[in-house]
C-alpha cells in the first residue's frame, strides 16, 4: 500500500515536521492519533520501508514508537505525546536520569540486532513524555542484524562531550562493547548514577 491509498483512512490530516528524507503528518487513524512518516519521494522510500522493518522488530518494546501499519513509501505508528530533548531545559540530574534510561534502550536494541545511529547526538531523536517517559524515534539511518554493533559506543561519545564521562574510559569502554563484553551497559550505567549521586 502506498501512502496516497492509505491517506484515505485518515482523519484530521496534519503536516508537523519535514526532515531530510520525510514528511511527518499527524492524525487519526480508526480513532486512535497516529504519526505518518512519509518519504519525500522515490529515492528515499527505501530509508522508510527499512525503518518499517526496524519499528516491527522493536514492535511492543517499550521506549520505542509502536508500528501500527507499513506500506511501500511511508510508516505510521502511535503518536508518541512529549516534547523532543532539544527543547527541553533540564537540570542535571534530570538529564543524567534520562541518559540512564536510554543505556536501558541501547541493550534491548543491541539485543534484536539493531543499530540506531545517531545515538551521538539526542536532540530530535528522544522524545520525553509524562512521567519521564523516554522514547527514542527516527530509525530511516538505522540498520539490521549487523554483525558489528555500535549503539553504545556513539552513545559514549555523548557522555564525555557533556563532560560525564572521561575519554579514556570511554575507549576502554567502547572496545569492551565491540568485542561483545556486555557488562560495558552496567558499567555505564553505574558511570552516570554515580554522578546522580555527587549531584544529590
Amino acid at each position: 500500500m502506498r501512502f496516497e491509498e492509505f491517506k484515505r483512512e485518515l482523519e484530521g490530516l496534519e503536516l508537523i515536521g519535514k526532515g531530510w528524507r520525510s514528511y511527518v503528518y499527524r492524525a487519526l487513524w480508526k480513532g486512535k492519533p497516529v504519526a505518518v512518516k512519509v518519504a519525500k519521494d522515490k529515492s528515499r522510500e527505501q530509508a522508510i520501508r527499512k525503518e518499517g522493518q526496524i519499528l516491527e522488530r522493536l514492535k511492543g518494546q517499550e521506549g520505542f514508537p509502536n508500528l501500527v501499519m507499513k506500506g511501500v513509501d511511508f510508516v505510521a505508528y502511535e503518536f508518541v505525546e512529549g516534547v523532543p530533548f532539544e527543547k527541553l531545559s533540564l537540570s542535571m540530574e534530570k538529564k543524567l536520569r534520562i541518559y540512564a534510561k536510554v543505556v536501558e534502550l541501547i541493550e534491548i536494541m543491541d539485543r534484536l540486532g539493531i543499530n540506531k545511529d545517531e545515538l551521538q547526538r539526542l536532540d530530535k531523536n528522544l522524545i520525553v513524555g509524562e512521567g519521564d517517559r523516554v522514547v527514542l524515534i527516527d530509525f530511516e539511518r538505522g540498520s539490521l542484524d549487523n554483525k558489528k554493533r555500535h549503539n553504545l559506543s556513539q552513545f559514549l561519545q555523548l557522555l564525555v562531550r557533556e563532560g560525564i564521562l572521561d575519554k579514556d574510559k570511554a575507549i576502554e569502554l567502547g572496545r569492551r562493547y565491540s568485542a561483545g563484553d556486555d557488562k560495558a551497559y552496567e558499567e555505564t550505567k553505574a558511570i552516570i548514577e554515580r554522578a546522580i549521586r555527587e549531584i544529590a
